[in-house]
C-alpha cells in the first residue's frame, strides 16, 4: 500500500463572501460576485474547483503523456460546470447543492496519433485524483466550534 497524502489548508473569513486560504506557503483569496454580496475581488470557492479540475488534468496529460512516450509541447484546458443556485439560496431545496453538471476540454499540442490521443485521454480522465474526487463520493465530516 502507498503511503497517504495527507492536505490541509487553513481558511480565515473577513466577511459573508471575502476569505483568504493558507496552502503551504501560498495565500489565496476568494471572493463571491456583488449579486451574491461579495466584491468581486478574487475568484468564487466554485471557481477554484472549476480551476482545481483544470490543473490536474494539466497535470496527468503531461505526467501519462510522458509515461506514453508521447511529446507534448502545450495544454489548453476549459471547464465547465452548470449549477441550479436553489439550494445554497434557500429557494429549492430539492436540488442538489453543487455543480449538476462539468465538462471538461483538453486540446493539446501534440503530433501524436488520434489512438494515442484517445488512450492518454482515457488514462486522465481514470487517474486524475480531481476528477475521481468530483466524480465519487468521498466520506465528508464537518465539525463546527466557538472560539
Amino acid at each position: 500500500m502507498s503511503q497517504l497524502y495527507k492536505g490541509t489548508i487553513t481558511t480565515f473569513g473577513e466577511s459573508m463572501a471575502r476569505s483568504t486560504t493558507e496552502a503551504h506557503a501560498f495565500k489565496i483569496f476568494m471572493d463571491e460576485p456583488v449579486e451574491l454580496g461579495g466584491k468581486n475581488g478574487a475568484p468564487s470557492p466554485l471557481d477554484f474547483i472549476l480551476a482545481s479540475h483544470g490543473g490536474c488534468l494539466n497535470f496527468m496529460t503531461f505526467y501519462i503523456a510522458n509515461e506514453m512516450g508521447i511529446s507534448i509541447e502545450g495544454t489548453e484546458i476549459s471547464v465547465t460546470g452548470k449549477l441550479d443556485p436553489g439550494k445554497f439560496s434557500g429557494a429549492n431545496l430539492d436540488v442538489r447543492a453543487g455543480y449538476q453538471s462539468l465538462e471538461a476540454v483538453i486540446n493539446i499540442k501534440s503530433s501524436a496519433s488520434e489512438s494515442e490521443i484517445e488512450n492518454l485521454r482515457a488514462a486522465v480522465e481514470a487517474r486524475c485524483p480531481v476528477s475521481d474526487n468530483i466524480t465519487n463520493s468521498t466520506a465528508v465530516s464537518i465539525s463546527m466550534k466557538s472560539i
